[in-house]
């Protein structure tokens, strides 16, 4: 049996595997041998992870590793080519079919929270229950209200029931969701079912504020405290490292290793993701030219949350906007570009004045934007990875009605070549792609148009650590070698200490401080947001 809190002192922290073909005594889940394929393409190769009872085991790797894989064929997506699995010791056959181990006291928390939000939060829950463990009866309301109260306030949140649920910060939303499957568990074991339950949280930070994870660890210790366990997929080696006692890893479909989270580092990490040593961006930090040519200036930006912003850019600048949730810094980009709409303020590109933004006309003068929602408003999943990336260019590549798809192929592929995107094939459906590789197309689209501003809203979300360092070389260098302009709004400090020449913190829709050079450290950043808000 491999006790979970008890490293091999040869190694490090590094447990040894897993007995092939066996499940560990005492584990809660076993998984031996998973293997699955898509086409010719491996996702999972020969996969073992065990979770055992009472602990929070973290579960990483880069974009395309097999993680989320592994989530879908306990959640009954997928059905495994290989592979054998064992629940309280008990051996469960696949396929798990559409609810996957639900029925074994598994929960899930994917994340797109799978959630209904024009429905109340009340009505989540309840309807959810109802068409999942009871089958379609009629619904006693003031009771459920009672139950559905008592399990928020059990875990002390503040939240109507009566709120839609797209009426929720995004922090709510995915706590109502782990209570969601919190309640579905606790039926399992008021049915009559012994042993712990177990949930399953596949990036449930990705689209939260950094001060916001907070409370989503504070649910996740409740849970361990009440003897279950919780296998937390995550790209955050930082939130890895904070929340879990164990932390596997997987890379190219295969285990990579497991290590006790307390006796392990960021860079061992590191190394067992991407199989070898990392290192990080080598920046000289030099003052702002104050001569070189001023690309943006904005007065005075009012829209939902800001008030008054003003700030410039100039040629070979990069510019992070930052601060906590509501703060405004998170709309900046969209008002700028037009994407929403700006009630105030004015902007001039270049100098000349903008008196109407929108998307059209700011990228007829060389202004891109890079949003936070790229497989909603930044790509087109249905289309292939050629497609996405060939849009911008198709007046220009046309001759009448005929598309020069010849020229636009070798082009893009040659741009994917560059950035490493993951498969190499432009003819790949875009939405088939792992967030990163995703990213990484969407940034090359763009950048093959050689702008002369970027606006990026949360650009690594939910991005692997690889693909996030070629993504800030790439932004480094169009900023360095062809004087293109960027602001970046973003919640991730290590995002902004990597490529933000100034930081600009914004609280309650006003930009408060501003940060420079290498004065911008994660701690000076998190110090100053904090600062500004308790003022």
């Amino acid at each position: 049996m491999i006790d979970p809190h008890t490293a091999d002192s040869n190694s490090g922290g590094v447990f040894d595997t897993p007995t092939a073909g066996a499940f560990t005594p005492g584990a809660l889940l076993s998984i031996r041998g998973v293997s699955k394929h898509f086409g010719g393409s491996v996702a999972l190769k020969d996969v073992d992870l065990d979770i055992m009872p009472g602990e929070i085991h973290g579960l990483l790797g880069a974009n395309g590793s097999g993680k989320s894989t592994i989530i879908k064929i306990l959640a009954g997506f997928h059905e495994p080519d290989a592979g054998d699995f064992w629940i309280h010791g008990q051996q469960v056959n696949t396929p798990f079919g559409a609810g996957g181990l639900r029925h074994k006291g598994v929960g899930f928390v994917h994340q797109d929270l799978g959630q209904v939000p024009n429905a109340s939060v009340l009505e989540h829950m309840v309807l959810d229950a109802q068409t999942e463990n009871r089958g379609l009866t009629r619904i006693n309301w003031r009771l459920e209200r009672d139950r559905v109260q008592g399990l928020l306030d059990r875990y002390e949140l503040d939240i109507s029931l009566d709120a839609p649920i797209d009426a929720l910060y995004p922090v709510q939303r995915a706590l109502v969701a782990i209570v969601r499957a919190i309640s579905s568990q606790e039926e399992y074991v008021q049915a009559g079912n012994a042993g712990a339950t177990l949930l399953i949280l596949d990036e449930p930070t990705v689209f939260l504020p950094k001060h916001e994870v907070d409370q989503l660890f504070v649910m996740m210790r409740r849970l361990k405290d009440q003897g279950s366990s919780v296998l937390f997929v995550s790209h955050d080696i930082d939130e890895v490292l904070t929340i879990t006692d164990r932390v596997s890893v997987l890379r190219d479909g295969k285990n990579a290793g497991s290590r006790v989270t307390n006796d392990s580092t960021r860079e061992q990490i590191v190394e067992m993701i991407l199989g070898g040593r990392f290192e990080h961006i080598s920046r000289t930090f030099t003052a702002t030219d104050e001569s070189a040519q001023l690309v943006l200036s904005t007065s005075g930006l009012k829209g939902h949350r800001a008030v008054d912003v003003s700030f410039d850019v100039r040629k070979g600048e990069v510019v992070g906007l930052t601060g906590l949730a509501g703060s405004g810094f998170e709309e900046i980009t969209d008002l700028i570009y037009g994407s929403r709409k700006l009630e105030g303020g004015s902007i001039l590109v270049y100098g000349a004045d903008v008196r109407k933004p929108a998307p059209d006309s700011m990228m007829n003068r060389g202004v891109v934007l890079i949003p936070a929602d790229r497989k909603g408003q930044g790509g087109a999943l249905s289309l292939t990875v050629l497609e996405n990336m060939a849009l911008p260019s198709l007046s220009t590549q046309s001759k009448g009605w005929r598309i020069k798809w010849r020229q636009l192929r070798q082009r893009m592929a040659s741009v994917c070549r560059e950035l490493r995107v993951v498969p190499d094939n432009v003819d790949a459906l875009f939405g088939n792609l792992s967030g990163g590789n995703q990213q990484k197309a969407l940034m090359g689209k763009w950048l093959d148009q050689e702008p002369q501003l970027m606006l990026l809203n949360e650009p690594t979300q939910g991005v692997d650590i690889g693909a996030r360092m070629d993504i800030f070389r790439l932004i480094r260098s169009a900023v360095d070698e062809k004087g293109m302009g960027v602001v970046c709004a973003t919640s991730d400090y290590e995002q902004l200490v990597e490529i933000a020449d100034r930081v600009l913190i914004l609280s309650q829709g006003r930009i408060r401080g501003e940060i420079v050079g290498q004065e911008i450290t994660k701690d000076a950043l998190a110090a100053a947001i904090y600062a500004e808000e308790a003022a």
